[in-house]
């Protein structure tokens, strides 16, 4: 049962979730590759994760260059996994 929600506030999400598209595109048209955009996103949603826990700022930055050597070695080991899946979605 879905709960009716206010046009307003209907119109604020259609309007982000727009703007959201619109820099997802953006971003996988301008010279940088989809796989590349994925990869950007999985790196900050485990960084957020762990930021709570990371105080210092050089302990910052190096954490969000292991984060980002990790998900290039585990996106290549699930490439093909992906790419067929995407491959199905068409």
């Amino acid at each position: 049962m879905e709960e009716e929600v206010s046009p307003e506030l209907r119109q604020k999400i259609d309007n982000i979730v727009e703007k959201a598209f619109a820099v997802f595109i953006d971003k996988a048209s301008k010279g940088g590759s989809l796989e590349e955009f994925l990869k950007t996103l999985i790196t900050e949603k485990v960084y957020g994760k762990l930021g709570p826990r990371m105080n210092r700022y050089v302990v910052k930055k190096i954490a969000k260059k292991v984060i980002r050597k990790t998900v290039d070695r585990v996106w290549i080991r699930h490439r093909d996994k992906l790419i067929l899946k995407l491959q199905t979605l068409n």
